[in-house]
């Protein structure tokens, strides 16, 4: 299948080993939440936006603080299980990473007109503030395959050209150069390389491995208002500001296996640290349309990331058949930019069922083509790619609540489609949750599990060669205890 020159650009700067420059993968990883927060908003799936009156739903539809009637204090512990596994050339690799989180942790204050002689609309007014989580960026794979059609020093010839040794990149092919793993032929003009695998009959087969470890998460922390009109209409307003820590470390590791060659194997260890902070507003509305019919709507601004700083490095190493190992170092890279999100709008609704339960459905819109990486005289590539490339998605959530004298029992599904609007990879996510309840006048407890997975393809170092294409599902399992006090 042919894919156009712009989708070709896309997967090498999402997935090529040494590339550590600032691209599509950021803007995709810093654009979409992960369903997060307390544990009745998880237990059903995220499907909350015209129900209201819980503290997740201010980082979703700020209206929901409008259905408090008191004021309370929530936290939400929760225990992450990510789960990774790899198909390539034949071999199948699993790994996982586990981590205690604070899902979030806020309060919500409530109050009242002093009077209402003057039929003023306003039943009550509330106020919060605190911290959701929005991201978990904690995972572990691992990949591993005999290749006997590509190596990664292909790719470092396509790299070099015919580049003058010294204008080579410090943080991929200088050390390749440096460690002997490319070389130019002497006498030679303009310059030409060959790789360790070109002496005695050129490259024929290697074991490729390549683990991914990456840490981190990302956080918002939320000022929130709302109002109640008549016990009807629900407006609310949120002032968010996100930030995020996350790293990655990348081990690849090539070793020969055809005999005879000086190569024996070599080491290409990436180190990348990124953090940044921003600011966004959401707005929302919820309507009782009748006693048992919500409606909701929000809109979300993009989030302005505006001191965004990466760090990276790289450090190679080979070892040849004659007990010859070079290393070299790339010096620490560094680099600020700003990124743009998409901007997200979403409708619900929300049927009450009596002393039965309610079920509810949210629809969410995220354009994708609207995000961009600043400034854009240095990302101008980057951000046609985006517009091209990316999708328009349609996001759907729905959950379901069910009384049980003072029990509740939840459950729930979401569904999240690919941001890419060509095949040049998945991306889409699913999440099945369920969960427990138990309320009274003063206090609650909830209980959520929650199920997600996706597939995605991992090109070990160049989508050129499909042969370094490797597909990776990823499952995670998130559980989480909210605890909640209600006061005047």
């Amino acid at each position: 299948m042919r894919h156009s020159p712009f989708i070709i650009l896309l997967v090498c700067l999402l997935t090529t080993t040494g590339a550590m420059a600032q691209n599509e993968e950021d803007v995709l990883r810093y654009s979409t939440p992960q369903i997060i927060g307390t544990a009745r908003y998880v237990g059903m799936a995220g499907a909350y936006g015209a129900i209201g009156a819980d503290f997740s739903s201010i980082s979703t539809n700020p209206a929901g603080l409008g259905l408090y009637k008191k004021s309370e204090f929530t936290i939400t512990p929760s225990i992450n299980f990510s789960n990774t596994e790899s198909a390539y050339q034949g071999t199948t690799m699993d790994d996982g990473r586990n981590r205690f989180a604070l899902g979030n942790v806020g309060v919500v204050l409530t109050g009242a007109p002093a009077n209402r002689l003057d039929r003023s609309p306003v039943v009550n007014y509330q106020a919060a503030f605190g911290l959701n989580r929005l991201k978990d960026f904690n995972s572990r794979t691992i990949i591993k395959g005999v290749n006997n059609e590509s190596s990664l020093l292909d790719t470092y010839l396509d790299y070099a050209g015919s580049k003058n040794p010294e204008s080579l990149n410090r943080f991929d092919t200088r050390p390749a150069f440096d460690t002997y793993l490319i070389d130019t032929l002497i006498g030679v003009s303009p310059f030409t390389y060959v790789n360790a695998y070109s002496y005695l009959g050129g490259f024929t087969s290697a074991l490729q491995q390549k683990s991914i470890e990456t840490k981190g998460s990302m956080n918002e922390v939320v000022l929130s208002g709302a109002v109640n009109l008549n016990d009807k209409i629900y407006l609310g307003l949120t002032f968010g500001f996100p930030y995020f820590r996350y790293e990655r470390t990348s081990v690849y590791k090539e070793f020969n296996q055809t005999e005879g060659r000086d190569l024996d194997n070599f080491t290409v260890r990436e180190n990348l640290e990124t953090k940044g902070s921003g600011f966004n507003m959401k707005f929302g509305a919820i309507v009782k349309a009748t006693p048992q019919l919500r409606l909701g709507a929000a809109f979300h601004t993009p989030t302005w990331f505006n001191n965004i700083t990466d760090k990276w490095s790289t450090s190679t190493r080979s070892e040849f058949t004659n007990s010859d190992a070079y290393s070299a170092q790339s010096p620490l890279g560094e680099f600020e930019y700003d990124i743009k999100t998409p901007w997200r709008a979403s409708a619900s609704a929300a049927y009450l069922l009596g002393r039965i339960g309610l079920v509810s459905a949210d629809y969410e819109y995220v354009d994708y083509t609207s995000a961009r990486l600043r400034p854009s005289v240095d990302f101008s590539e980057q951000n046609e790619v985006i517009r091209d490339n990316f999708a328009q998605t349609h996001n759907f959530r729905v959950g379901a609540e069910f009384f049980v004298g003072m029990m509740q029992v939840r459950g729930g599904y979401a569904y999240q489609m690919s941001p890419f609007s060509s095949d040049v990879n998945d991306g889409m996510v699913q999440m099945v949750s369920g969960g427990l309840g138990y309320r009274n006048a003063d206090f609650f407890i909830d209980a959520a599990l929650a199920y997600s997975f996706s597939d995605m393809t991992n090109y070990l170092y160049s989508s050129y060669n499909y042969s370094a294409a490797a597909d990776v599902k990823y499952s995670n399992y998130n559980f989480m205890l909210t605890l909640g006090f209600r006061f005047d």
